[in-house]
């Protein structure tokens, strides 16, 4: 067991099953997030990326095998859950905030906010990836730039500049995967 803000939290299961519904062989992927149960699905080479790249001692992890209804296995790949301890909110200037507010939303007296200037308050700690507690930047993973190169070497990453994903994340559906804001290699 580890302690969070919330409370006390039970370690995951040694191994968790992603269901697909897929055809064996089909399956590939290096990041998948689940942010309604708070994983984030991981392939061992991202995995061994974060960890190359200072990001340890933050997470809970377990084994996922990705199978179909029928219990086949998907994929040769190994993937991994994590479930995030320790965020990096800390870390950042998040500078002015951009505010969005649906009709319903205002119904309820929520908003989100999303800061296309936020800027790492140390830049010279050793960590290149970042995880913020947050509904605006908690389904993704911030990283630097110095490791752009390496994450693009990754199956279809979907990657933004920060000022850019402000602009996606307020109209999502507006721009789908590929769209022009999109960094590709």
């Amino acid at each position: 067991m580890w302690k969070d803000k919330n409370g006390w939290e039970e370690n995951l299961p040694p191994v968790l099953y992603l269901v697909c519904n897929k055809k064996p062989g089909i399956l590939q992927f290096d990041f998948c997030d689940q942010w309604s149960i708070k994983l984030k699905i991981v392939s061992e080479e991202f995995l061994s990326l974060l960890q190359e790249n200072g990001f340890i001692d933050k997470y809970d992890v377990a084994t996922v095998k990705v199978v179909n209804k029928k219990n086949e296995t998907l994929t040769d790949k190994k993937y991994y859950a994590l479930r995030i301890s320790h965020f990096d909110n800390d870390s950042f200037h998040f500078g002015k905030g951009i505010t969005y507010q649906s009709d319903f939303q205002k119904k309820l007296g929520t908003c989100f906010t999303v800061y296309p200037d936020m800027k790492l308050k140390d830049c010279s700690i050793k960590q290149n990836f970042f995880v913020l507690d947050s509904v605006e930047y908690g389904d993704g993973i911030i990283f630097r730039e110095r490791v752009l190169d390496k994450v693009l070497n990754l199956y279809k990453p979907e990657i933004y500049k920060l000022s850019d994903y402000s602009k996606l994340w307020i109209d999502e559906k507006f721009y789908p995967y590929g769209n022009e804001f999109m960094i590709v290699k």
